[in-house]
C-alpha cells in the first residue's frame, strides 16, 4: 500500500514560497495604506479650507455683509464653524498669527491662519490648502 501525500521537503518548498511572496507584498500594501492615510489627510485640510469660507459667509450673513476677512477670530467660532468631521480646539483664537487649531476625525491637527486675503490650512507632513477670502 502507497502512501498519497506531501512529503516534508514538498511542505517546506510551499512554506518558502509564501514566506518570500509575503516578503515581497507587505511594503507594497504598507505603501498603499500610507498613500491613503495621507490622501484622506489631505483632503481633510480642503474641507476645513473650505469650512472655513463657508463660516466668513456665514458671519456676513448673520452681520448684515459687514466685517473684514481679517476679523479671523470672529467667524472661526463654533457660531460659524460647523464641520461633522473636524472640532475647533479649546485654544483661543489669535489673530496674530497663531491661528485657530482644528481637530479633525482622523486625529490629525490642523492649524487655520489667515492672512493676506488667504486662509491657509497646515499640518505634519501635508502640503498647505489655501483658500483666497474676499470682503464682498
Amino acid at each position: 500500500m502507497k502512501n498519497k501525500g506531501f512529503t516534508l521537503i514538498e511542505l517546506l518548498a510551499v512554506i518558502v514560497i509564501l514566506a518570500i511572496i509575503a516578503l515581497i507584498a507587505t511594503p507594497i500594501i504598507l505603501g498603499i495604506i500610507n498613500d491613503a492615510r495621507n490622501s484622506a489627510k489631505q483632503r481633510t485640510a480642503e474641507l476645513i479650507a473650505k469650512e472655513a469660507e463657508l463660516a466668513y459667509t456665514s458671519y456676513l450673513f448673520k452681520n448684515n455683509g459687514t466685517g473684514e476677512p481679517s476679523d479671523f477670530c470672529k467667524y472661526m467660532t463654533n457660531d460659524y464653524f460647523d464641520m461633522d468631521s473636524a472640532k475647533l480646539g479649546d485654544t483661543p483664537c489669535s489673530d496674530a498669527g497663531t491661528g485657530v487649531k482644528v481637530t479633525g476625525d482622523n486625529g490629525v491637527e490642523y492649524t487655520v491662519k489667515y492672512a493676506n486675503g488667504t486662509v491657509t490650512v497646515s499640518a505634519d507632513n501635508l502640503k498647505d490648502v489655501t483658500t483666497k477670502l474676499s470682503s464682498k
